[in-house]
């Protein structure tokens, strides 16, 4: 009787523990990402063999560093408006870090480039797509939730 249990237990903890996989562990993440689009700090990027020299994009390295093909910063971390992108502006590189905040968060830091610093949940990585969002504090969190209430954002 107990040898059942004992293996019911086991294949259901093995079960969780299949699901519940560390996405910033993966060597998915550890590629070349062009974003595809933007909505309300919402980023989803495709993969690409190298940065587009009109579009954006990041690139995780296996040692914490991260470049980005960013365009310039003129906001502050914490933000509420999403930059605003002119017509034929250029990204320029930006070298960074990146490190493992929890099994799906990642925190990112430019320090020349504010535009993509700061913690993101990855709510989609697959071979051909990634997507972050990004975190704010808790006050401006709840400003976010509403603007995203009021904008059909799934997919």
């Amino acid at each position: 009787m107990k040898k059942p249990i004992c293996i019911c237990i086991f294949s259901f903890f093995a079960i969780i523990g299949i699901k519940a996989q560390d996405r910033t562990a993966s060597p998915l993440l550890l590629q070349t990402w062009n974003l595809s689009k933007m909505d309300t700090y919402i980023y989803t990027y495709e993969k690409q063999d190298g940065f587009e020299a009109r579009r954006e994009g990041i690139r995780f390295q296996k040692n914490g560093k991260i470049t980005g093909n960013l365009i310039k910063s003129t906001l502050r971390y914490d933000a509420l408006e999403e930059p605003v992108t002119k017509k034929g502006e250029k990204p320029d590189r930006y070298i960074g870090s990146w490190k493992k905040a929890s099994d799906s968060t990642v925190t990112l830091v430019f320090p020349y480039n504010t535009n993509m610093t700061g913690t993101f949940v990855i709510s989609k990585l697959t071979d051909n797509q990634l997507k972050l969002k990004k975190v704010f504090s808790a006050d401006i969190e709840k400003k976010m939730d509403s603007i995203r209430k009021t904008r059909n954002i799934t997919d």
